[in-house]
């Protein structure tokens, strides 16, 4: 190997680093969103209907993450709460698995693992606009994209979006 081989390697590895240290959601006071028809509906294991509205969302504690998505290739600032912050309201964070159903029917199963591996945001806004269909909202569940590229758990299944 010759120097600049090396140092190209390092140079590699010193960026790797930086990018699987990625900084974790920051908490944020967001303003009011109005999506009338927007909403998640959690159920509890009583089988009692939760119904959430971004703003709802939003009011459990807002978190920002700066990341790209396996659709979006350019950075973007996502906004919302989390899903662990959702889970444990309602005592379903030891939960052994979740079933997500977005709008479309489209279900995908979220273990446990993936949630306590990777912090799982329920993106409301999209660079502090509110969070459109046409771009995967009104409510879309984002993970960063360093701890997503480094998680032997978290798929892209994981990451539904409700439209």
């Amino acid at each position: 190997m010759n120097r600049s081989t090396t140092i190209l390697a390092s140079l590699g590895m010193g960026l790797w680093a930086s990018l699987a240290m990625a900084a974790p959601p920051e908490p944020v006071v967001l303003a009011p969103i109005e999506h009338i028809d927007a909403q998640l509906v959690i159920v509890d294991m009583d089988g009692n209907e939760h119904v959430y509205t971004p703003d709802s969302l939003e009011a459990m504690g807002a978190f920002r993450v700066v990341t790209k998505t396996p659709w979006r290739p350019e950075e973007a600032v996502f906004e919302g709460t989390t899903l662990q912050v959702l889970l444990r309201a309602h005592g379903l964070d030891g939960s052994e698995a979740i079933r997500v159903t977005a709008e479309n029917d489209f279900q995908s199963i979220v273990e446990r693992e993936v949630w306590e591996d990777v912090p799982i945001l329920l993106a409301t806004r999209v660079d502090g606009r509110p969070h459109t269909r046409r771009a995967r909202g009104p409510i879309q569940f984002v993970i960063p994209d360093a701890d997503y590229s480094s998680s032997d758990v978290a798929k892209e299944g994981h990451l539904v979006w409700m439209a």
